[in-house]
């Protein structure tokens, strides 16, 4: 559609950097606003399969329904005139959807973009594009006034709607020759949330905090873009979102961004980078071990969470990939890239080695901020044929699936690296994998040190030095494997499993069990038998159904493919007979299969013969209360043999009853 530009998928936004979104073609977009371009070439349309020609295609919306002469299948679409305030009944529907919850993407604090009526959700998992539009409200926040002012006076020259806000708080004093111009404010600091199209601030005045919605007009109160001239961003997070400008001291920079900003406006695409699955998520599920890695990784402050419950605002989102990194159970899975995208392209770098090289492969992971220190270390080392470079466009990205799929596809050695401008988070989080990863590969009987984790300056020279201590580009001592027949499946668990059985498979050992860090999503638990009575609290608040006490008798079973490791279980248990065991089975018949772990004959009602609790808890609860003065005699203790109907029956027969109510 005329006017519509792609976000660009997997965005470098760091402090001072900020990736542009691309239009449909790939390229940058124009100076102008699309809407006002003039003049632009029109690309023919995809060619249609022909069994598609004159299917009858209905979009939500009727601004989307235009037929044109570059339609392959004319006629095949129906056209429809714009209703202009019509809403039709379809459109009600899906604004009853949202309304009652059943969309993730739900508005926050009403500092979110513009969003308009979504297409049905894709097959699978795909969710439809959101649409972001922004109408040019820039906020200037800086500490020197006539440099702001200057700023607002070319950009409001560019159609650039501006807003300064003024702190003292980073300088001794912010004034001015006069009164205070029009549109400015003085505040002594400013804390700026939400993303492209939908920015707030919240500023310090007269020692109280107020938001700036509070000082302006409703319809000024949110903003599209930022231009922060301060030496020290006023962005709450960790990382710079899409659309916040923060070039620093750099000259050069604040050229880039002024010149940028007008580039900014009109309406863009943005896709939703990840899916969310609310009946796997483990958060709110217990007080006292609760999981929030996602909450706590997020650097853009996407994911919330309201009534205990996670909540994803993909306005929000940038696509950095840590939430599903961390995710113990694929409740937040990434979608752009995908998996199958990520695993395709890393088969076709280590396929594509340099002809009759059959050394085996190092194999170099890293973000498109290491790729110049890469080339020039190529340039200047002679085994850079051992050396594959394989580049991702978050380092987030990198989890177990992709490390252990890279060595089925036959590297020998693997370096992750990335730069400090990533946030600690993440980099600790892809340092627990890479962990994880040499644990693995330590249970099949190869070196652990075959992958490493390396953070790398901010300078290409020092990154050139660590890139050659880290032996990058030396000859493995093991042979190159030529890649095994694995693809992608949709759930990364599996992913890692089959990875795994592949690799055990083509090695020496003989033990399938393999031991991995405590922490580790994987694994199972042991049961100390003498001390379960079989009280069943384990499997009540197991979330994944991985321990089952279904069936007559009373049992324990565990399914070893479905457990998290969350230590719910450890923590319900009321004898401490539970204690966890990370590892990583590569026996695919016994992680599906359920394993019996524990057993006992049923206790007998002592009055009907019903069956009804295991023996140990009898005794446990004989034990417990023995003592206690309502089972001061016998006939009182002997109601704890009996089932709940004939415990009823004898305590209301009873003269010891009778005395109560009196």
């Amino acid at each position: 559609m005329a006017g519509e530009r792609e976000w660009s998928r997997g965005l470098s936004v760091n402090k001072g950097h900020v990736v542009k979104p691309k239009n449909e073609s790939g390229n940058m977009t124009s100076e102008k606003p699309a809407a006002a371009a003039t003049g632009s070439k029109r690309t023919a349309a995809p060619l249609v399969d022909e069994a598609y020609r004159g299917v009858t295609i209905n979009f939500h919306s009727p601004e989307f329904n235009q037929a044109d002469d570059l339609n392959d299948f004319s006629g095949g679409l129906c056209a429809y005139e714009p209703l202009g305030d019509v809403v039709t009944a379809d459109m009600r529907h899906q604004m009853e959807r949202r309304r009652r919850g059943d969309m993730v993407d739900l508005p926050a604090d009403g500092a979110v973009p513009i969003k308009e009526t979504e297409d049905e959700a894709e097959a699978d998992e795909a969710a439809a594009p959101l649409t972001v539009i922004s109408e040019g409200r820039t906020l200037i926040v800086d500490t020197d006034a006539e440099r702001a002012i200057a700023c607002s006076k070319i950009l409001n020259d560019r159609r650039l709607d501006c807003t300064l806000l003024i702190t003292k708080g980073a300088s001794a004093e912010a004034s001015f020759s006069g009164p205070a111009p029009r549109g400015v404010l003085v505040v002594v600091a400013a804390a700026i949330t939400g993303a492209f199209g939908g920015f707030s601030a919240t500023v310090t005045l007269n020692g109280n905090q107020k938001r700036l919605a509070d000082l302006l007009s409703s319809e000024a109160a949110v903003f599209d873009l930022v231009l922060d001239l301060q030496p020290v961003p006023s962005f709450a997070g960790d990382l710079l979102p899409m659309g916040y400008y923060a070039p620093g001291p750099d000259a050069a920079a604040l050229d880039a961004a002024m010149a940028e900003l007008p580039e900014m406006r009109g309406r863009f695409k943005k896709p939703q980078f990840t899916s969310f699955e609310e009946k796997r998520c483990l958060h709110g599920r217990s007080r006292t071990r609760d999981c929030r890695q996602c909450l706590d990784i997020c650097p853009f402050g996407a994911i919330q969470s309201v009534n205990r419950k996670i909540s994803v605002n993909h306005y929000l989102c940038q696509g950095c990939g840590g939430c599903a990194l961390v995710c113990p159970s694929d409740a937040i899975r990434l979608l752009e890239p995908s998996r199958e995208e990520m695993l395709k392209a890393l088969k076709d770098s280590l396929n594509h080695r340099p002809a009759g090289a059959d050394a085996p492969a190092t194999l170099l992971i890293s973000d498109m901020k290491i790729a110049d220190a890469y080339k020039q270390f190529e340039t200047g080392e002679r085994n850079h044929e051992h050396l594959i470079h394989f580049e991702v466009e978050q380092i987030g990205h990198v989890g177990l699936d992709v490390l252990l799929a890279a060595f089925v596809y036959g590297a020998r050695r693997v370096v992750v690296a990335c730069r400090t401008q990533n946030t600690p988070g993440i980099r600790k989080a892809v340092e627990r994998q890479t962990q994880m990863v040499g644990a693995i590969l330590k249970g099949l009987g190869l070196p652990e040190d075959s992958v490493r984790f390396m953070v790398f300056e901010e300078d290409i020279d020092s990154e050139k030095a660590a890139l050659a201590t880290a032996g990058i580009g030396a000859v493995a001592d093991s042979a190159f494997v030529p890649a095994a027949p694995f693809f992608a499946v949709k759930e990364q668990r599996t992913q890692v499993r089959l990875a795994a059985q592949l690799l055990y498979e083509d090695s020496s050992v003989n033990e399938p069990r393999l031991p991995l860090p405590a922490g580790s999503p994987f694994g199972a638990i042991a049961v100390d038998t003498d001390s379960c009575t079989l009280c069943k609290a384990c499997a009540t608040v197991c979330p994944s159904g991985a321990l089952s006490t279904s069936g007559d008798v009373p049992r324990l079973t565990f399914l070893e493919s479905r457990c998290h490791q969350c230590g719910l279980c450890e923590e319900a248990c009321p004898e401490g007979a539970i204690r966890m065991l990370p590892r990583l089975f590569c026996d695919p018949a016994t992680v599906e299969a359920p394993v019996l772990l524990h057993e006992a004959e049923p206790f007998r009602c002592v009055s009907c013969g019903m069956p009804f609790a295991s023996p140990a808890m009898i005794t446990r609860m004989e034990n417990k209360l023995t003592g206690h003065w309502m089972y001061a005699n016998e006939r009182q203790l002997r109601r704890l043999r009996m089932c709940r109907i004939c415990r009823t029956r004898d305590a209301l027969t009873s003269k010891d009853v009778t005395l109560w109510n009196r």
